[in-house]
């Protein structure tokens, strides 16, 4: 080999990560898997604590209400608090009110305690995942943030796989506390790790004044709009859900009209006219959709047409999980020597057939055979989340990546909100077969994130 080929070899190889950045990726990928987690086993055990404190059903879901709301009025704040204060502030500042949250949670003596405690868990949660990805986005070298934020996009991703896999094992067993006192071991091990990793660099912006209106109109209504959201999904009829989604509709409009004439908002919005960024956040509404879609009507498919319960009701949703692990994090790693179009192309456009043999057939197949199915839908889907998650933030300057982060997550909490929903309109108005129309409109979601990714980057600029 001559010098100018080594030279060549060399400038093409991927600059490897050094110590500080991986253990820092995955302090933070630990801290993110942890809020994901929690959240998914609360939701799996909702009928444990109902019955731990002889509560009716309208007052345990405030069990997971309350968490939700504390949660979105945290989360749009996150890229403002970022560039004021730094990241560093707000991940510690997110951890220690989530951790406080879960321990106060696990030793809560009713479900009046336990919805306080949820809340103040909740705040902390809504400020720990954005933050995360954030200072992940912030410390990934350019040419290898597909890789780095593959490997987030693949934990939070994986976690409300096994949320209610240990939600049902520990609650099964009347260990419902062990839910929420896990997080303190986890929680000190992520302090640990991150006091010692997390750069003391100074924030993007120290003297940003706080954007009081902007606060005062997005906060509440992203909250409004996704409590409503909720509420149908849960059953909730009459004029009060529509009431609240369109009073929170009214206030996000207004916000969006504010952001556009104020030089600082607390978010962006102004970020949406960057074409790729833009494309990315349909294409992740639409994984956040199916993905939320597939976890909560799965178990239903395995109990209904399978007869499996408890644990064994997780046997459809792994297999799916299975495939997610297999494809995302190659896929990322992929996408940063040719860029996202291709493979979340592909895995589109794969997914259609699959998904539509799905709907056709899920209630005709052998048990194994509907898991190899889901296993390859894993599989596919993979190749669209991981390279798309990782464009949101290469279509970005390192120092927007926390505004950007804001983005992503209401969009995805939206649109998962909104799967769940309307999975829980299917089986109110089609109880016979719900699930035939569900994986159609699946079907027809994956089409759309194929024809979107045709404006995402072909080849990474750093290749």
């Amino acid at each position: 080999m001559t010098v100018n080929e080594r030279e060549l070899t060399h400038d093409a190889a991927p600059q490897r990560l050094d110590s500080t950045t991986r253990v820092l990726v995955a302090t933070m990928a630990v801290a993110a898997f942890i809020a994901v987690l929690d959240g998914t086993a609360v939701t799996t055990a909702l009928h444990d604590l109902q019955g731990s404190f002889g509560a009716g059903v309208s007052g345990i879901v405030w069990v997971t209400t309350g968490y939700l709301i504390a949660a979105g009025l945290a989360l749009p704040l996150v890229g403002w608090a970022t560039d004021r204060f730094g990241g560093r502030q707000v991940f510690l500042t997110g951890l220690g009110i989530f951790v406080l949250g879960s321990v106060l949670s696990g030793l809560a003596w009713s479900v009046e305690s336990l919805i306080a405690f949820r809340v103040i868990q909740g705040f902390g949660g809504g400020l720990l995942e954005p933050v995360s990805l954030a200072v992940v986005a912030g410390a990934a070298p350019r040419d290898r943030v597909g890789r780095v934020m593959g490997l987030m996009s693949l934990i939070i991703n994986i976690a409300p796989v096994l949320g209610p896999l240990v939600g049902g094992l520990l609650a099964g067993n009347g260990l419902w506390r062990g839910i929420f006192l896990l997080n303190l071991p986890l929680g000190a091990a992520v302090l640990v790790s991150a006091l010692r990793t997390l750069p003391r660099t100074a924030p993007a912006r120290a003297g940003l004044r706080a954007d009081v209106r902007g606060m005062a109109l997005l906060s509440p209504g992203f909250v409004l709009v996704l409590l409503a959201v909720n509420r149908w999904g849960e059953g909730a009829r009459g004029a009060l859900p529509l009431v609240l989604v369109l009073a929170g509709a009214a206030l996000m409009t207004a916000y969006v009209r504010h952001a556009l004439r104020t030089d600082a908002p607390v978010l962006d919005v102004r970020l949406l006219a960057v074409p790729e960024f833009a494309r990315a956040l349909l294409i992740m509404g639409i994984v956040g959709f199916t993905m939320y879609s597939l976890l909560t009507g799965l178990p239903v498919v395995a109990e209904r047409h399978y007869g499996l319960d408890g644990l064994a009701q997780g046997a459809l949703v792994t297999s799916l999980g299975a495939g997610l692990l297999v494809s995302m994090s190659n896929a990322a790693r992929i996408s940063d020597r040719i860029g996202p179009r291709p493979l979340v192309s592909a895995g589109a456009l794969t997914m259609v057939p699959l998904l539509a043999a799905t709907a056709v057939l899920h209630d005709t197949l052998p048990l194994l055979a509907l898991m190899v199915l889901l296993a390859l839908t894993g599989l596919a889907f993979g190749t669209v989340a991981s390279p798309t998650f990782s464009s949101v933030f290469r279509s970005l300057p390192q120092e927007q990546a926390a505004q950007g982060t804001t983005g992503l997550f209401i969009t995805v909490q939206l649109a998962a909100s909104f799967g769940v929903t309307v999975l829980g309109l299917l089986l109110t108005q089609l109880p016979e077969d719900p699930f035939t129309p569900l994986f159609a409109v699946l079907a027809v979601a994956a089409l759309a994130a194929a024809v979107l990714a045709r404006g995402l980057p072909g080849r990474s600029t750093h290749s």
